[in-house]
């Protein structure tokens, strides 16, 4: 009887040997029989993911009805249709129907991250059963089963090795590591990272190349895959601040609107003595007015419009929101390889035995220089140079070839290993010709390179023949690999810089073999995060059996190659991401680089970019170590987290967003919720300085081998001494430098601050890995061109270009958004007020008709507001809008100085039109020519407001009025142009109830009022900081202070609930 896998919690594979594997799933190398493999099938069931519970169409539905805004709707559609009003019935229903269908079709699109991931699964496998091999499904695997892979295949399930030739496994999409990964049997340490457990093969990852024999340890959901599928199922979305202010001004709406309504109700029955079936038709009508109907289309539109500009610069949103959630950001955690970098492996400096050259330029493209010390290689030192890396080009099985792109772009593309490809570029800089070379001195043998040994080498004919005159002709062999396995086969090295011919090393250039020079060369670099090859050279003689060349027999010759020069590789960041760097830092967004590379290249990168901060680096397994408390403590401290896994990528993401609070003044801080406080540091000022110098009182770490408490560098108070922690969210922590990550004291406060401004984090990959972080992160970023189909699905937004300048880029445009909501809100609130309260207060002065209809009011709604809307839409971005500091999460759309403004514009606008209507009785026109002029007063007055509207303090009394948004004037004039036809145009008149046309006098007085609205609102712009806030600010503090506190709560319910619970705790 065959012995059974482990029940309890899954061993450590990476960390025990074969046999004691084999012994511990209870197979062996011949595999299990069908019967075992069957009862195994059943315990453990298919090799496949669980999928995901999905909400029906129902609950799709009611997510988009439960919102305050729809429910005033439906409930107004349902009294209109009671009372037979048909037109105002279809429009109100139209406006529901158009906002649901919008959401669901949005979030439709959020569903899918799961289900790409199961597409990424390998459909069969090639297995050994009853000893024998054969094909079966991949679902079929079981733990124990012995599996084969080779090039080509995506490997089934996640396997311990046990035969390697040759085996390289790209896992980029699991761990991040842009190079393939070299497989081998050895035990890796119990807290190696995934990329660092290299006797392990993952479920999904494709194999590059060679092949292997593994057994099967983990399948489905145990399988590592399968970890993240279960954590991107479990991650809730985030809720963007927009959704969260609309449902609180949705709330306040809902109050102002009943309470007026219920006023106006009592005034028109018990005043005006109107039978209850009409003044119930005069509240429904003021409720009517008072609603923005066109508010939620306005707000979509504007989302469109900024995700359509986005698109326009490669940023491209799935979830429309997302686009305010933009403005917000405070933190960017950015992958390394491709986002940051260029992915595009660059040689940056040769060493000789006699100088370091350095090597400009970037990327694959072989334009650039060589220096040494600073100055340009003179010509004499460039044939130096190309005599160096000629080996570097013949030593290779990569090409480097230009194409014309189909835009008419010429670009230098690669064909085989990026490292090889980064040695031709530096040979074509230095003058040297691939194919000139590679004909001159035809290759006759290799050894091609393998993961056991680290090198390769190739015999090339070359000149004449030798001095002992066989007439064999010279053959000269380069060896490139590693420098700990090069060293050992060399006997000297090349003199001085290398000088002399190119085609063999002469005694009189070469020297004795300097070990220990070579080696310190090679820490230095490597110190640097470069990767370092070797390169070496020598004559063979005519002798040697060119058939019998193969590595052991090059391990076994006696030393006798001479050591050339130590090539230092780098893929460097791109130079548009070092400006966008600091765009951000501008900005007061600090930027993070989360990686799966090894500490000492993301260091390098880091002090590249500028967001190295203090030089401090933690790494996946000192996370590991810590608990939530503790790395919320340290997690704003370090920009750079390497090695790190999918679980390490998620908790950093949570702990920015619940730990240390934003550290410096942010937009939203001032005490009308609308800015940064006055006379308080620059919050971009304060986050350049901690990028700068994070904390420099405590000890940053320089290398990777660092201890994890000196790695987080919580070194600055004396032992025993604690260092307080500002946390977010209500939570205040005291972290003791005691050297224990886990002595952290917590205190939760009864209530959470608003003024608390927690961390807003956006997050980018590109691979599976990424999945569970991008779908937690405020704004998850997917690369477009390197991502998998997963990262996209979990993310909110897609980066065409896989560019992290396009974020910058994206942020600005959010800020931009954001912006122009609140001047929509600025603009809409004020005139659907002033068109309520015109009715309400009409019935209190004693009119006896309603200055406005139903059908005037909701054109206005529907029509106008959404016209003017548009134009404040497509307003540009402020000059400073990236000097200024990040928004306050939980920022309330309408600060007080909106409030106030909204108030003041619609007892404005209300005396105007109420003023109009009056004026027109008291001359004794009719109550049609009364109507018509109280409404044009309405709309024109509209819309100069929008115009003033433009700028929230600056003067609209300006040439710049004129500039930058032709859609504005575009707008006034077809509003203009639609109020004349409505007025005069027979049967539209009558529809609107103005059958009869307005007198000359009465456009002139509406005019008048146009210019006054705009007049008077320039007036309050220049008052309202110094004399007007001063005295309403405390009215409405008092205001605020007294409302009911489930009114400011973004989920009252929830917040609630947990208060009580905590209470009762």
């Amino acid at each position: 009887m065959e012995g059974q896998p482990p029940a309890g919690p899954a061993p450590l594979w990476h960390s025990q040997t074969t046999d004691q594997i084999l012994k511990e799933l209870g197979t062996g190398v011949n595999g299990l029989s069908s019967q075992e493999a069957a009862h195994r099938f059943e315990r453990y069931g298919p090799n496949a993911l669980t999928p995901p519970k999905k909400p029906g169409f129902f609950a799709k539905l009611w997510a988009q009805l439960n919102n305050v805004l729809i429910f005033i709707l439906l409930a107004a559609a349902v009294v209109v249709a009671g009372l037979q009003e048909w037109i105002e019935f279809g429009l109100i229903l139209a406006v529901v129907t158009i906002n649901v269908l919008i959401g669901m079709v949005q979030e439709g699109k959020a569903e899918k991250a799961a289900e790409a991931i199961k597409a990424m699964l390998s459909a069969s496998a090639t297995v050994l059963r009853d000893g024998k091999r054969i094909s079966i499904d991949a679902d079929q695997l079981v733990p124990g089963d012995v599996v084969f892979i080779k090039s080509g295949d995506k490997v089934p399930a996640d396997l311990r090795m046990l035969q390697v030739t040759n085996l390289q496994v790209q896992e980029a999409m699991l761990t991040g590591e842009s190079m393939p990964v070299s497989k081998n049997l050895s035990p890796a340490p119990e807290r190696a990272g995934l990329g660092d457990r290299k006797c392990l093969a993952y479920s999904a990852t494709s194999v590059s190349s060679g092949q292997g024999l593994g057994v099967v340890v983990a399948t489905g959901d145990a399988a590592e895959i399968g970890q993240i599928n279960k954590m991107v199922s479990e991650v809730d979305n985030v809720k963007t601040n927009l959704l969260v202010q609309m449902e609180i001004l949705g709330r306040w709406l809902a109050i102002v609107v009943v309470a007026i309504a219920v006023g106006a109700f009592l005034l028109a029955l018990l005043r005006a003595k109107e039978p209850f079936v009409d003044a119930f038709e005069s509240a429904v009508a003021i409720a009517v007015a008072m609603i923005p109907e066109g508010l939620p289309a306005l707000v979509t539109i504007v989302l469109a419009l900024g995700t359509k500009k986005m698109a326009d610069h490669n940023a491209i949103i799935r979830q429309l929101p997302c686009v305010e959630t933009l403005g917000s950001l405070t933190v960017i955690c950015s992958d390394k390889t491709g986002t940051l970098t260029k992915n595009e492996m660059t040689a940056v400096a040769v060493q000789s035995a006699g100088a370091r050259y350095s090597i400009s330029g970037v990327g694959y493209e072989p334009k650039g220089g060589f220096t040494r010390d600073g100055q340009p290689v003179t010509t004499g030192d460039m044939s130096s140079v190309a005599a160096l890396l000629e080996g570097c080009m013949l030593c290779n099985d990569s090409h480097l070839h230009q194409e014309t792109l189909p835009d008419g772009r010429q670009a230098w593309l690669p064909n085989g290993a990026p490292t090889e490809v980064a040695l031709i570029t530096a040979g074509l800089k230095a003058g040297l010709k691939l194919d000139a070379l590679t004909a001159a001195k035809p290759r006759i043998a290799s050894v091609p390179f393998e993961s056991e040994h680290k090198f390769m080498a190739t015999v090339h004919q070359a000149g004449p023949p030798s001095s002992s005159g066989t007439g064999t002709g010279r053959r000269i062999m380069y060896v490139k690999g590693a420098p700990d396995r090069l060293l050992p086969m060399c006997s000297g090295q090349l003199a001085g810089n290398g000088g002399g011919s190119a085609a063999a090393a002469a005694a009189a250039d070469l020297a004795p073999l300097d070990v220990e020079f070579w080696q310190r060369a090679q820490e230095e670099l490597s110190s640097q995060g470069l990767r370092v090859l070797a390169l070496c050279r020598g004559e063979l003689g005519p002798e040697e059996d060119l058939a019998l060349l193969n590595p052991e027999a090059l391990l076994q010759r006696p030393p006798s190659l001479a050591f050339v020069a130590l090539i230092a590789i780098l893929d460097p960041p791109r130079e548009e991401a070092i400006e966008a760097v600091k765009v951000a830092h501008d900005a007061g967004i600090t930027v993070k680089m989360i990686t799966g590379d090894h500490a000492l290249t993301g260091l390098a990168i880091g002090k590249m970019l500028g967001i190295a901060g203090n030089g401090s680096v933690i790494t996946g397994p000192e996370i590991d170590d810590m608990d939530d408390i503790a790395l919320r403590a340290v997690v704003n401290d370090c920009n750079i987290f390497a090695r790190a896994s999918p679980e390490n990528k998620l908790r950093i993401v949570r702990a920015l967003q619940t730990g240390p609070a934003y550290p410096g003044a942010m937009d939203g801080d001032d005490d009308d919720d609308d800015g940064p406080p006055s006379g308080k540091e620059d919050a971009a000022q304060q986050i350049n300085n901690n990028n700068n110098n994070m904390h420099s009182s405590r000890q940053p770490v320089k290398h990777a081998s660092a201890s994890v408490g000196a790695s987080r560098g919580v070194a600055a108070a004396p032992v025993g001494d604690a260092v307080p922690v500002t946390l977010a969210r209500g939570t205040a922590a005291t972290l003791s430098s005691s050297g224990s990550m886990r002595d952290v004291r917590v205190e939760i406060e009864e209530e959470p601050d608003e003024k608390v401004g927690r961390q807003v984090v956006a997050m980018t990959g590109d691979g599976v890995n990424d999945a569970p972080a991008l779908k937690a992160a405020d704004i998850g970023v997917a690369m477009g061109i390197t991502g998998t189909d997963v990262s996209k699905e979990a993310a909110k937004m897609v980066l065409a270009d896989d560019n992290f300048a396009t974020i910058v880029a994206a942020v600005r445009e959010g800020r931009r958004v954001w912006d122009n909501l609140r001047k929509i809100l600025l603009f809409n609130l004020p005139v659907n007020f002033a068109q309520g309260t015109s009715i309400f207060w009409a019935y209190v002065i004693g009119f006896h008709e309603s200055p406005l209809t139903a059908i005037q009011v909701l054109y206005v709604n529907m029509v106008t507001a959404v016209t003017m809307g548009m134009a404040l839409a497509a307003e540009p971005a402020e000059p400073n809008i990236m000097q200024r500091p990040p928004r306050r999460p939980g920022k309330r759309l309408l600060g007080k100085l909106i409030l106030w403004r909204c108030c003041f514009v619609s007892i404005l606008i209300v005396v105007l039109v109420l003023g109009m209507y009056a004026w027109g009785g008291a001359e004794g026109r009719s109550i049609h020519r009364r109507r018509a002029e109280a409404f044009n007063t309405l709309v024109f007055s509209e819309i100069g407001y929008s115009i003033t509207t433009r700028f929230f303090k600056a003067s609209a009394l300006h040439p710049r009025v004129f500039r930058g948004n032709w859609v504005m004037l575009a707008s006034i004039c077809v509003t203009a142009a639609l109020q004349v036809l409505l007025t005069f145009v027979p049967g539209l008149n009558w529809f609107f109830a103005m059958p009869e046309a307005m007198g000359g006098i009465q456009w002139v007085r509406v005019l008048v009022c146009m210019v006054v609205v705009f007049l008077v609102v320039e007036a309050e712009k220049a008052l309202v900081d110094p004399v007007l806030m001063p005295i309403v600010r405390p009215v409405l503090d008092f205001a605020a202070n007294h409302a009911p506190r489930y009114l400011w709560l973004p989920n009252p319910k929830r917040v609630m609930r947990r208060l009580r619970t905590r209470k009762e705790a």
